[in-house]
């Protein structure tokens, strides 16, 4: 995978529980359901918006290999929302790691939650902002600038999970749709009538097509 991706594990199979498990994080899921085979399909899958399903509807991939059940977010906010993992954490009593890369924008972080916060690293523009517990030992030779390349994928590989088996042949993974609270909110503000009806013409202002915008996440800068 390229270092602009963000993982969210969960220890265990929680397959049979994904739509509780999603739902810990303000997701609602639609029912739908898809298999993918290799890194193309995935990303086509994943992408938003996707053609011909709403717009407030987001797709994550999820595999699970034998010891995490991970989730591919392309939203990258998920491991980001330290309240709702630690939550989330204690309510199926798992231990929860994740991380997030933006190479070229010098962001990352990973946070490993048991079910209280055990460990966290953040890095907006090149500069640590948070940097919490003690490292893990699964961080040792793995410098602050490795970090923004690939030190949080090396991480995840020796806790027991790497990113490469979504693009293994054999994997299928799989795709969930899902209702995104945050993508509804500002979808409804966006196509709200902001025109008051011309009392003299008893007519409404032609009507425009919605302009459509959502917020960035909290470590986006630009």
């Amino acid at each position: 995978m390229s270092a602009n991706h963000s993982l969210i594990l969960f220890a265990g199979d929680m397959t049979s529980l994904l739509p509780s498990l999603f739902a810990c994080f303000g997701y609602r899921t639609t029912g739908t359901v898809e298999i993918a085979k290799g890194l193309p399909q995935i990303w086509e899958y994943t992408n938003w918006p996707r053609r011909s399903r709403p717009y407030n509807v987001v797709h994550k991939a999820v595999l699970y290999n034998g010891t995490w059940t991970a989730i591919l977010d392309r939203e990258m906010t998920m491991i980001l929302d330290q309240e709702k993992c630690t939550k989330c954490a204690s309510q199926f009593n798992i231990k929860i790691f994740g991380y997030m890369v933006e190479s070229v924008s010098g962001t990352c972080a990973f946070y490993l939650y048991s079910p209280e916060k055990v460990r966290g690293l953040n890095i907006q523009n090149f500069e640590i902002l948070e940097n919490f517990g003690e490292p893990l030992p699964q961080e040792a030779g793995i410098t602050t600038e490795e970090m923004l390349v690939d030190g949080t994928m090396r991480i995840s590989r020796r806790l027991g999970f790497s990113d490469s088996l979504f693009a293994h042949p054999t994997s299928k993974v799989q795709i969930f749709g899902m209702e995104d609270p945050a993508r509804t909110q500002t979808h409804q503000q966006t196509t709200a009538p902001t025109h008051k009806q011309n009392k003299h013409t008893n007519k409404h202002p032609p009507i425009t097509e919605p302009i459509h915008r959502i917020e960035k996440p909290w470590w986006k800068l630009w």
